[in-house]
Parts: structure tokens; sequence; C-alpha cells
């Protein structure tokens, strides 16, 4: 008999892993509970997202989504700006690879139009909607939901149930901490009417600015509408001093209290929070890097709920579809030749592991940099070596290691951002005396 097999949770993870067993030549039957009413019950369906060859296009692919996702993904939202609080910009990325013309490819994709995707594709009736689960009875491998219902025993377990996973309690005790950051959430409807200078400022992908442990961020979504985050180095009882309550109860208020702690910033960046509807207060957390398990028979995870970070690296649903099509693979090839599945889930896990610390430790690198006092200098020039290393250019090792490029690259952020210190100032005194003079 093929094993029973249950999935905590409808986020691409869980909806991935499951189109990838109702894609797979041998029948394995699986149930996939969402704690959510409804595939539209949500209002915060997320931001924008990446997809990575080797991790989002690839489960594209293997789910046989290519040409259903081709219209709606966004080469040219590869654009990047990263800049400074003074509205400098470090890099400015403008050329978008041409679909298929670089390995490293990444279009964005909106995340709630992913997850239409992997719905339709999957069947909406296949989701048990409105299942919270409350506790996993790990002796049993029964699940025990708050509407009284328990289900099982099944033969595996998968938890893609996120963050606060009810079923990494089945195999560890680790539970998230505290990031060190958090900030608020916001939209932009019709940006090219309402501030087309930060329209202008955006383009067709991401801005990126950083200044002393706070960072002001927007994004192009797929509707041409813009999301806007302000993240701040700050205890995790910040954005309830600024905006008490669940929600966003006072958006005028939140929006002058932002204005405040932005002073300093430039005045087109602070435009953003003029004109954006704060829909979002969050706190971010993460498990701490390298977390594994010891192997629990009937039970394992994937995506945030085995690796949260923070999402300053843009790597997680890469890692979690990348996850999941693996853990697919094994459960698969071991009902096919009828192999143990207790055995072919450890695999899984021998090589997630190493995967995953690898995603968590550059997006801890990624937001410890990107929130440092000396932030955003010192993060780039040390990115340089990061991106030697990906194109096969180490700097600090041979030869090169005799080059202070880091220090270099430092140097050069350092005077680019001094010379357009000096631009703004000579700019704003010569439409002072041009406002003199035509008095």
């Amino acid at each position: 008999m093929p094993p029973t097999i249950a999935i905590v949770g409808a986020g691409p993870a869980g909806l991935t892993l499951a189109r990838l067993l109702q894609l797979a030549p041998v029948p394995i039957p699986f149930t996939l509970y969402e704690h959510d009413a409804s595939a539209t019950s949500r209002f915060h369906q997320g931001g924008t997202l990446d997809l990575h060859p080797s991790g989002g296009l690839a489960a594209l692919r293997a789910m046989h989504l290519e040409d259903a996702a081709a219209p709606f993904l966004r080469y040219e939202g590869e654009e990047l700006v990263i800049a400074d609080l003074n509205a400098c910009e470090l890099v400015h990325i403008k050329e978008a690879p041409k679909v298929g013309g670089s390995r490293n490819a990444a279009p964005e994709i909106d995340r709630e139009r992913l997850k239409h995707l992997l719905l339709e594709a999957l069947g909406v009736a296949n989701v048990r909607w409105g299942k919270h689960l409350k506790r996993v009875d790990a002796a049993a491998g029964k699940l025990e939901f708050a509407d009284g219902s328990v289900e099982g025993p099944f033969d595996l377990v998968v938890g893609a149930d996120g963050a606060w996973s009810k079923v990494r309690q089945a195999v560890s005790e680790v539970r998230p901490v505290y990031s060190g950051i958090c900030g608020f959430e916001g939209h932009i409807e019709r940006p090219g009417e309402r501030s087309p200078a930060l329209d202008a400022m955006v383009g067709r992908g991401s801005y990126f600015a950083f200044s002393g442990g706070r960072s002001a961020m927007a994004q192009r979504m797929g509707d041409d509408s813009i999301k806007v985050g302000t993240w701040l180095r700050r205890n995790q009882e910040f954005v309830d001093e600024l905006s008490p309550g669940t929600g966003i109860d006072d958006e005028e208020d939140l929006t002058a209290k932002l204005l405040h702690e932005y002073q300093d910033w430039a005045p087109e960046i602070r435009e953003w929070l003029h004109v954006c509807s704060f829909t979002r207060k969050w706190v971010l957390w993460e498990l701490p890097v390298g977390t594994t398990w010891e192997h629990r028979t009937g039970y394992t995870l994937v995506g945030d709920a085995a690796h949260l970070c923070t999402p300053f690296a843009g790597l997680g649903v890469n890692a979690a579809m990348a996850d999941t099509m693996e853990l697919a693979e094994r459960i698969i090839k071991a009902v096919q030749e009828d192999t143990s599945l207790d055995e072919a889930v450890e695999l899984y896990e021998k090589g997630m592991f190493p995967r995953a610390r690898k995603v968590q430790e550059d997006t801890m690198r990624n937001k410890v940099g990107g929130f440092a006092d000396d932030a955003p200098l010192n993060f780039m020039a040390s990115m340089l070596g990061v991106v030697g290393e990906e194109v096969g250019w180490p700097i600090d090792k041979g030869v090169l290691y005799w080059i202070p490029i880091t220090k270099m690259g430092y140097a050069i952020f350092w005077v680019k951002t001094r010379i357009h210190v000096v631009w703004r100032w000579t700019k704003r005194l010569f439409r002072a005396e041009k406002r003199i003079e035509l008095r």
C-alpha cells in the first residue's frame, strides 16, 4: 500500500509538494491542510518574489507550470537600486537579462499570483481549508485541529506551516527568536499619478535605502503599484509603541511618527511615507543559523518551518521550493521502488540541512550588514567579496589577497556619498539664491 501523507500549510512550499506528489507516476495519496478559511480569505498575501533557476524556476518546470507562469514572470523586475539615506545610488542594476539568457536570471512574480498558479494547477478542492492545527500527537501520528477534529494516523506528516510551525514541535524544541528588526508595510496605488518622482525612482524593480539601523524599501508589483517597507533595528515593542493595537488604527498618526524616525532622510524618500497607505506592522523572527534536528520517523519540515529567516536576501521561497522538490523526489522514488519511506525522508533532511544553513548565513550577513550603524558603506564594500565568489573570482585568495579591494570599494562608496551630499546642498543653495533673485 502507498504511504499516507499529511501536508500542513498551503503556502508555496506545501502547494509545491502537493502538486509534485499529484504528478507522481505512481499513486501517492496526500491530504493538504490549511489554516485559512479559503483561498481568498487572507488580506495580506505578501509582496513580490524573485524566482531563482535552481529554486522557484526549477520547481515551476517540475510542476509543468512554465507556460502558465510565463506571462507573470517579470524579468525587468530585476532592476535594483541600493542607496543611502540621501538617495545616493551606490548600485543601480538597470539591465535585466533576456528570458533564459542568463543562468542567474531571477524574474519577479507576485506571491499572490504564484499561489494562485499553484492552487489552479493543484485544484482548490484538494485543500482542506479552515483546518487550524493546534497540536500534533507525535507518538500516534495524529493531528488535532481547533475545530475539535482529530485526523490520522499518517505515515508521514510534513510541516510546511511556517514560522510558528506546530509540526516543528514534534521534531525539535527550537523556537524562533526575535531578529532585532521590525517595521511597517504599506502600499501605493497608482504611483505614477500620486508621486511621479517615486515612480521613477523605483523603476521596474526595487529601491532599497539603508542608514544607521534603518531601511526604506520599495518594490514594484505586478499591477504597477508599489509596496513600501520601513524596517528598523529596534526592540520588538517598537511597532506597538508607534501603532497600538493589532492593526493600523490611526494611519495619519503612524505616518507622522515614521516621518520623525526618518527626519534626516532625503525628501524624495520621505515622500514615500506621505503617499503610502500603511496596512501592516511586522516583527521579524528567525531560527538560529544552522538549525537541525534528530530525524524522527513520521515527521519532517520544509521552508520556513525548517529554516525561518528574515526576507533580506530574497531566498526564502526558493529554498522552500527546493526543499519540496528534493523531498518529493525522495518520496516518489521510495514508493516506486518499494523501499523505506523513513530512510528517504532522512536522506532529504541530510541534504537539506547544509543548503538551509547557507541560506540562513547569507540572509544573516545581509541583515547584520544592512542594519549596521555604518550601512550601507561597509556592507556594500563587503559584498564585493561575495560577488567575486559567486562569479568564481575570489578576491581574498591568491594574488588578489594582496589587493585591498574591499577597502578600495569602501573608499569609492564613501567618496561617492560625500560628493552626492555636496551636490545636494549646492543645488539647494542655488535654488534658494534663485528664489531671492526672483523676489
